[in-house]
């Protein structure tokens, strides 16, 4: 049975492996995307956090939460589920549990000990840029960024909200409890750059403590709970440490010292030590991270190896220890009595520009924004060695096709700005190659390996004589950023792509220019075919509210346009990824696939057929944009550079495309109403030899439900089905047959969703693969299904897809009008209490929830009015069932406009300025007025709002409405207020906060 269920697996598990793969199980295979077989490098780093007992380190990176042994410095676990990169880690009290705050908008808790997600939090409207436990472990605080400004608290044990505090007017950068848990302190970013102190049981804003004129980046309470240390911004505006008193709020002492861009702060467990972090601003830069006595506020040491800001320190519970990180990507081991330094855990990047395979496939090359070109070994996946020099960081590299020089291009801000050669083997620089006057945005060497052509953000290529490094001339006429270029696979042609929207040929061995190809938008990315016959170029068109994507084919010989590709879906990721002008195009070298990065998607890696012009499939697993993508020269390996701090390897195999296609039907489909299924047939045709299938099925999980699904007959009998996969918006399907092969077409699968919103969406395909009886893999042609808007009913007034409280109210409000009108249901020329007692009826033939109608949705749906309307349905005196249900419907809904009681309710907007609105309810008729105090008691204004009926005056057209103004006329100040309802017998009184 063992070997039985092992053989079904192989056959069906096999992605795109066909060679042996010669990695060691190490952290480089760690939680892989599928089809990938290798990571090198673990992204940049965002925090540190140790457990409470010192054993291990969590590190937040821009692809997941690495953990460490603190004491060993060795690889324990990878955490990955966040879409984008991790900028917050928290271990619980109890060690038990670790939160993460990401940019993809979400907080997560992990089983500590077993690496298990437990929860995600969902609720923050923008990335998560700190978590923090209570002392008790019992709530996590949470700081939210851009367009959300808000500290969200929530009990751990449940994963529920319990409150959102709202005050700081940008970013919030850090969140601190206080050691007895009673005060969280928070951090503003940008242009707020105050610290809020907040009572952590109710919520209350105590105090705001104002002086740093630069984000604060890092806050941190004394063990004692009496200190509260933060560090703010930049050096040019800030960059000091400062020491309040958290019962009076008052600065104690401020540290300066720091000639830094960032800080960040850590008191030591007994409270008498403080450590700092930052870097230097002048070039070269190299971190700063002190150690601060804090009853004498001097110096009491300088931990120095960082070559970079320093972006997070940590002491170990037990205080002997101090962790460093930062944007050298190292992390730091240094004993905090001694001051010396015990480890540096390596392996960490930032941001990867471009990557480059050397000629016999067996090594890597990698430029990033760490200022470094990195070589890899292929088959282990190891860093061979880190080549130094540049000043900024490298935009890109290329390997010489007789893999023995390797080349990289100088960018950043454009301090750097050079083209440095290297001797590929040993490591060794040959030469630095000066004249751009910015930054070097793509290199590339001729196929012969003599002449290196740059292109930079100057609008300019320059020609090198690649073994002397003299320069040969200048190609001038780009008017706009050169980001791409690229030889002719017989050196004749270089082509380059640019900001100024054109695609320039030249020359290679002249220099004139051949022929311009003008487009819309800018030109990112240039690869010719082997065969030199065919040149691949990409456009963005990226706007505001656009980002499109397309790339176009071109005859290389007669410059003619012969097609496009723009047909692949489109994924769209939480979070905020970083958009790169190149990235990347590159032909196997077969000519039969070409692969491009996807500036739509930021993540993804498109395949297409080169010969069909199809779209293949799409490989994703990065959690930032793919910068750069290269071919090895065996075409079985794919490798691409990211923005996340990784290159990842893709394992392709020699059976790729197939004739066959894999579709659903109905290809077309009106959606149902709500609660009802649809059913959809995953079909083959033109297949061959098929034993085994795999597909994803992608959904809009805001229109869709998956139900069920069930393999089919197109394999052979016997067929073995795996279970369901089912991911967010996605339902994974996979079988194998170990009886045989089909052929011809057929249908693979059965896949049932329950409709939740009737609306148009579309479910599409990806990830298909096909497999013969000997494991060989192949990708079909797919083609996913669309559903349309459903068809409206006549009582859905507003053509929304379900009949509800609006379409009623929409009636009403046309009452006697004549003529053509949507509202006129029964189209008998007038809207009347025919057409509104039909919309009451359907309210249950729709596919509406059954409390849709419980509460009205503004005031236009009062009691007095359905009193009336009911009044006038029964006079009609018809017996017709449908029209019996109206009235039935009406009644209810008469029934939820009558209050049980009267009551008072919070006003809105709060805080408010200039004017806001006070709702309440009647449980019975009473002359209603509301007065509004002070927060010394004085009368400020009084609202007489008369006799009023049973009802609810909730929205702005029927609730009391105050302008912020006084019984004079005049404004009032910001400040606290109450409000005081009186109705008949009835009072009740309520604060509301007015804010300038």
């Amino acid at each position: 049975m063992k070997t039985t269920l092992s053989l079904i697996l192989s056959i069906l598990f096999v992605t795109f492996v066909l060679v042996p793969n010669t990695f060691a199980q190490d952290y480089t295979q760690w939680d892989l995307p599928e089809g990938a077989k290798a990571r090198l490098g673990k992204g940049s780093i965002s925090e540190i956090a140790y457990s409470p007992d010192s054993t291990r380190l969590a590190v937040a990176s821009s692809i997941g939460i690495w953990i460490y042994d603190a004491e060993t410095g060795k690889e324990l676990d990878l955490l990955t589920g966040h879409t984008s990169s991790v900028y917050s880690v928290s271990f619980s009290p109890d060690g038990n549990t670790l939160a993460s705050g990401s940019e993809d908008d979400t907080v997560r808790l992990w089983d500590a000990n077993t690496g298990r997600h437990i929860r995600t939090l969902t609720g923050h409207t923008s990335s998560v840029y700190s978590v923090s436990f209570s002392p008790d472990g019992n709530t996590l605080a949470s700081g939210g960024g851009w367009e959300d400004n808000t500290i969200r608290l929530w009990d751990v044990s449940t994963g529920s909200p319990l409150r959102t505090l709202t005050g700081h007017t940008d970013y919030v950068l850090t969140v601190s409890f206080s050691p007895d848990g009673n005060t969280l302190a928070s951090g503003g970013g940008w242009e707020d750059n105050t610290i809020i102190l907040w009572d952590a049981n109710t919520g209350r804003h105590l105090r705001t403590l104002t002086g740093h004129t630069a984000e604060v980046y890092g806050l941190a309470f004394s063990s004692d709970g009496s200190i509260l240390s933060s560090s703010g911004g930049d050096s040019y505006t800030d960059g000091t440490i400062r020491l309040w008193d958290v019962r009076t709020g008052s600065l104690l002492r401020t540290l300066t010292g720091h000639t830094t861009a960032f800080n960040i702060v850590a008191f030591s467990p007994d409270g008498t030590t403080l450590a700092s972090g930052g870097a230097y601003t002048t070039k070269p830069f190299y971190g700063v991270l002190v150690l601060w006595d804090i009853n004498s506020g001097q110096r009491i040491a300088s931990l120095n190896g960082h070559t970079d800001w320093v972006y997070t320190v940590a002491f170990s519970p037990d205080g002997t220890t101090l962790t460093s990180g930062g944007s050298d990507n190292t992390i730091r081991l240094w004993d905090v009595e001694t001051g010396k330094h015990i480890r540096t855990l390596t392996g960490h990047m930032n941001w990867v520009s471009s990557v480059s395979f050397s000629p016999d496939g067996t090594t890597l090359t990698s430029g990033g924004w760490d200022e470094t070109v990195r070589l890899w070994d292929v088959n282990t996946g190891s860093l061979l060695r880190a080549l130094t020099g540049h000043t900024d960081s490298v935009d890109s590299v290329s390997f010489s096709p007789d893999g023995k020089t390797l080349a990289s291009g100088g960018g950043g801000w454009g301090s750097d700005n050079t083209v440095r050669l290297w001797d590929a083997n040993t490591g060794s620089h040959l030469h630095t190659l000066l004249g751009h006057t910015s930054q070097v945005s793509s290199v590339s060497f001729s196929p012969d390996s003599q002449v290196l052509a740059s292109g930079s953000l100057d609008n300019t290529i320059r020609l090198w004589d690649a073994e002397t490094g003299k320069h040969i001339r200048t190609l001038t006429g780009h008017t706009g950023s050169v980001y791409s270029i690229s030889f002719s696979p017989d050196g004749s042609i270089l082509a380059s792509g640019s900001g100024d929207d054109t695609l320039r040929l030249w020359d290679a061995d002249t220099g004139s220019l051949l022929r311009t190809e003008h487009h819309t938008n800018s030109v990112s990315g240039i690869a010719f075919s082997p065969d030199g016959q065919t040149l691949a170029n990409g456009i963005v068109d990226f706007s505001e509210t656009t980002l499109d994507y397309t790339v176009v084919l071109w005859d290389a010989l007669s410059g003619q346009r012969i097609g496009t590709l723009s047909d692949a879906p489109t994924i769209y990721h939480s979070g905020g990824a970083s958009y790169s002008h190149d990235s990347g195009i590159a032909f196997s070298p077969d000519g039969r696939i070409l692969a491009s990065g996807d500036p739509r998607d930021y993540y993804a890696v498109l395949l297409w057929d080169a010969h069909s012009r199809k779209y293949l499939t799409t490989l994703t697993g990065h959690t930032d944009s793919v910068t750069s993508i290269a071919f090895s020269s065996d075409g079985r390996t794919l490798a691409s550079g990211s923005y996340d701090g990784t290159v990842l390897l893709w394992e392709l195999g020699h059976s790729f495309t197939s004739n066959a296609t894999v579709s659903l039907s109905p290809a077309t489909v009106a959606s149902p109403n709500i609660g009802e299924q649809i059913t959809f047939s995953l079909n083959i045709s033109e297949g061959a030899s098929v034993s085994g299938y795999q597909t994803t099925l992608q959904f809009d999980t805001t229109a869709l439900k998956y139900i069920e699904s069930s393999n089919s007959d197109y394999l052979p009998a016997g067929a073995f089905a795996i279970p369901t996969t089912v991911d967010g918006n996605s339902v994974t399907l996979a079988a194998t047959s170990l009886a045989g092969e089909s052929s011809g077409s057929g249908t693979l699968a059965t896949i049932t969703f329950e409709v939740v919103a009737a609306k148009a969406s579309t479910v599409n395909l990806s990830n298909v693969l096909l497999t013969d009886s000997a494991g060989v893999s192949s990708t079909p042609q797919v083609e996913g299904a669309e559903i349309t808007e459903p068809q409206l009913l006549p009582e859905d007034v507003n053509d929304d897809g379900v009949v509800n409280i609006i379409d009623l109210t929409l009636v009403a409000s046309n009452f006697g009008e004549q003529g053509e009108n949507a509202a006129d249901v029964n189209n008998d020329g007038v809207v009347n209490i025919i057409d509104l007692t039909l919309v009451a009826a359907a309210f249950g033939n729709a596919a509406a929830a059954p409390e849709i109608w419980s509460r009205p949705l503004d005031g236009t749906l009062t009691r007095a009015a359905v009193e009336t309307w009911l009044r006038e349905a029964r006079q009609m005196n018809f017996s017709d069932p449908t029209f019996q249900r109206g009235i039935l419907i009406l009644e209810q809904i008469l029934t939820t406009l009558t209050p049980k009681a009267t009551i008072l309710l919070p006003n809105y907007p709060n805080p408010f300025n200039p004017e806001t609105w006070i709702p309440y309810q009647l449980a019975a008729p009473a002359d209603v007025s509301i007065a509004i105090y002070a927060a010394d008691g004085k009368l400020v204004r009084t609202l007489a709002l008369g006799d009023q009926p049973i009802g609810i005056y909730e929205s702005r057209s029927r609730a009391a409405y105050w302008d912020g103004k006084n019984n004079l006329g005049e404004r009032v100040a910001s400040g606290i207020y109450f409000y005081t309802l009186t109705a008949g017998e009835f009072t009740a009184t309520r604060k509301m906060l007015i804010r300038k």
